[in-house]
């Protein structure tokens, strides 16, 4: 890593899942978009409204240190089952275009994973706009 601004900076595709709650689907998608300046992360996040139809936002604020990064997701006028923060816990590749870890919001937990865009394609952020307008996959009584 070189220290600089742009070590993370850029836009990543990337999925979560949950593997203790078999109904809320296999995998969601996000897209986040990230600034790194010198180890602190910044950014935004898009990804499917679970409980709704639509797209959930949020903001992203964390930190890399060498190749362990994590950061927290908050939300931002998703609805109430979008109240707690998510915490994620990954370490980035050698070749600093992937990041692999684990979310965990109270007792849950789940892997995810993300991608550095290496293109202008719209890949992930279609299958999220896609995804959004299928509507919820789990009941309102979950939270996410």
């Amino acid at each position: 890593m070189s220290g600089n601004c742009s070590d993370m900076t850029g836009r990543w595709d990337g999925t979560f899942s949950y593997p203790d709650v078999p109904e809320a689907g296999p995998i969601t998608p996000f897209v986040v978009t990230l600034r790194d300046c010198n180890g602190v992360l910044k950014g935004t996040v898009m990804e499917p409204n679970e409980f709704r139809s639509g797209t959930a936002h949020a903001t992203l604020i964390g930190q890399r240190v060498g190749r362990s990064v994590h950061f927290a997701k908050t939300y931002s006028g998703a609805g109430e089952e979008y109240v707690e923060t998510v915490l994620y816990y990954g370490e980035l590749s050698a070749d600093g275009e992937c990041v692999s870890g684990e979310w965990r919001i109270d007792h849950w937990r789940g892997p995810f994973e993300m991608t550095r865009e290496l293109s202008a394609d719209v890949g992930i952020e279609a299958e999220v706009a896609a995804a959004a307008k299928t509507g919820p996959k789990i009941g309102a009584d979950v939270l996410v």
